[in-house]
């Protein structure tokens, strides 16, 4: 009975010890950062997706205030990774805003907004040119699948000069309008656990 007893305890302790070297899931290593850049503005995106599928997004902004203006800036997730310019339109590149799947519609803008998967809160920016926005959101995942940001095309994020009204059937403007800055999103490094033994 007490040799029963001592290899219950054995093997609990082994338990213990194999669960507390186990690698976190996959989900809840996972990052993402943009660098935000655009005439007079600079920022940061970071993206953070744990174990509950939720992804945490923070940005960082500071710019002239001249540029940057003080009160609400529309902030979207775009569908293209790229900066550069198309025809008349700054950072137009990024194409519209992110929107995968059957019933997905990221032009006109006024199509499906604000329903697309990549229409955030708006970034409140104060008089000194600087703002910061934290939200959580499931619209869309740094993981592999439908609503992955890490598609064929990779994902931006481009920050607007107006207010989005997240109006639906609004016109390009309520939505947020001209586009400021822009940055690509990049995963991050997963980082390696760290084996813990028990105390």
């Amino acid at each position: 009975m007490k040799f029963m007893r001592l290899c219950l305890v054995g093997l609990g302790l082994l338990f213990g010890i194999v669960l507390s070297l186990a690698p976190p899931s996959l989900a809840a290593q996972l990052r993402a950062r943009a660098q935000i850049s655009g005439p007079e503005i600079t920022g940061r995106l970071d993206l953070r997706q744990d174990g509950d599928s939720l992804v945490r997004v923070r940005v960082q902004l500071q710019g002239a205030p001249g540029v940057l203006t003080p009160g609400l800036h529309g902030v979207h997730i775009h569908e293209t990774a790229s900066c550069e310019p198309s025809g008349q339109t700054a950072f137009g590149g990024a194409k519209g805003h992110f929107d995968p799947g059957p019933f997905g519609s990221s032009t006109p803008v006024e199509a499906n907004h604000p329903f697309h998967l990549g229409d955030l809160p708006n970034i409140e920016i104060d008089e000194r040119g600087r703002g910061e926005l934290e939200t959580v959101t499931s619209r869309f995942a740094l993981t592999a699948g439908p609503l992955s940001l890490f598609d064929r095309d990779d994902s931006a994020v481009i920050i607007h000069r107006q207010t989005d009204q997240l109006k639906a059937e609004g016109t390009a403007a309520e939505a947020g309008g001209a586009r400021l800055a822009c940055g690509l999103i990049e995963r991050l490094p997963t980082p390696r656990p760290t084996p813990r033994l028990l105390q």
